[in-house]
């Protein structure tokens, strides 16, 4: 089947709809992209892109208060790492998306 003749943004088993899947860079759990918090790095300033559509490379983080805790570990280096940005600085920023989204647990297990 080539990919011009399968419908777009549907399954073609089933015909359910797909949603894209991304990664936590902290806790590594895939979910579906809108359930994730989507940061970019912009002067070496950590922002968080709730639309997704800030130009750049995006890291997302999972809302739980651990993933967003653990963000900061080791002075963000997994931040870093996935942004490719080692300057970035993090603090500030996660101390704004703790503050929002801290209390948005959805009650998942850790995996």
């Amino acid at each position: 089947m080539s990919r011009g003749s399968r419908p777009r943004g549907r399954d073609a088993v089933d015909g359910a709809v797909r949603r894209p899947v991304r990664t936590c860079v902290v806790c590594r759990a895939t979910r579906p992209q809108d359930e994730l918090l989507r940061v970019v790095a912009r002067d070496a300033v950590l922002i968080e892109d709730p639309g997704s559509r800030l130009g750049g490379r995006g890291a997302y983080l999972c809302p739980r208060p651990a993933c967003l805790q653990g963000a900061g570990a080791r002075d963000g280096a997994a931040l870093r790492r996935a942004l490719r940005s080692p300057g970035l600085d993090v603090g500030p920023a996660l101390a704004r998306l703790r503050a929002a989204h801290g209390d948005a647990t959805d009650g998942a297990a850790a995996p």
